[in-house]
């Protein structure tokens, strides 16, 4: 082979692997380029804090807006407004839980790692044979519960009793028994290749890390401010008429600027959305 064919073959090899990284599954990429320790994901979590504080804080001008408001209608304006910045809220005070904010990109991860592993993996045919028993094990009970003795046992039965009836049928069933034990194997060690795909995944255990991390904090805070909320502050959502509603309003402002502002001078002050330095949370290095 001349030079020139042997350029030609380098080439379509190059071409070809690069055609194959393209059609590789978007989720195989999801977690490159991103930190998941605790000072990148206190970030993170920051920017969804400042993104819900603006959200609490459109939604209670809009309900004085709506205190404000005069005509047949007023009253469900105000109803509504008020609905709004009750969900508003609620999304606000999940927010400021790093708790949450780790348990929930944790639980991302494992649903990526999980849908990595292709149909001839051992998680996949482990989960396959967790399938399979949990079937032979419905049809084993739905055949026991149909038989004549079965059903004059369970007639008349409602709520707890019916329950407990159909439990002591089942456990006096050898073929049921074996078909729940085996189940019981087979989930168990597809519990064991599931971890041990979460523990060799580095992503997994830093995040894993944190999140152990954030709950030694946040209970650190609740035993120091003793209100069980980690130190955020809760709000009356209710109000029986136009000046209540304007209250509670003027409250949901107040808070979300408090917050805006301690996050604004905090660790991380050019870290919102729209400022010159934001950085996307998976530009992280």
């Amino acid at each position: 082979m001349d030079h020139r064919g042997g350029f030609r073959a380098l080439g379509l090899a190059i071409a070809f692997i690069a055609a194959a990284a393209n059609f590789s599954p978007a989720h195989a990429y999801r977690r490159g380029g991103r930190s998941y320790s605790y000072s990148a994901m206190r970030q993170r979590q920051q920017m969804f804090v400042n993104t819900a504080a603006n959200a609490q804080l459109n939604a209670a001008k809009q309900v004085l807006d709506a205190a404000e408001a005069k005509g047949s209608n007023a009253q469900s304006k105000l109803d509504a407004s008020l609905g709004k910045l009750r969900e508003e809220a609620q999304k606000f005070h999940e927010a400021q839980s790093l708790v949450r904010h780790a348990a929930k990109e944790l639980a991302e991860i494992e649903q990526e790692i999980l849908e990595e592993q292709k149909d001839d993996s051992p998680y996949a045919k482990a989960a396959k044979l967790v399938e399979a028993a949990r079937k032979k094990l419905k049809d084993i009970e739905l055949q026991v519960l149909e038989e004549p003795n079965a059903k004059l046992q369970l007639s008349g039965l409602s709520g707890a009793k019916l329950a407990d009836e159909r439990d002591s049928i089942l456990h006096r069933r050898a073929d049921w028994l074996e078909a729940k034990t085996a189940l019981d194997m087979e989930a168990a060690e597809l519990a064991h290749i599931r971890t041990e795909l979460f523990k060799n995944d580095k992503h997994w255990k830093e995040a894993a890390d944190t999140l152990v991390q954030a709950r030694k904090d946040e209970s650190a805070a609740e035993q120091m401010t003793h209100s069980g909320a980690s130190g955020r502050m809760g709000l009356n959502l209710t109000a029986k008429n136009a000046a209540e509603a304007a209250t509670v309003a003027r409250a949901a402002i107040a808070q979300a600027e408090a917050v805006l502002r301690a996050n604004r001078g905090g660790r991380y002050p050019n870290q919102q959305p729209g400022s010159r330095n934001y950085r996307s949370p998976g530009a992280n290095k």
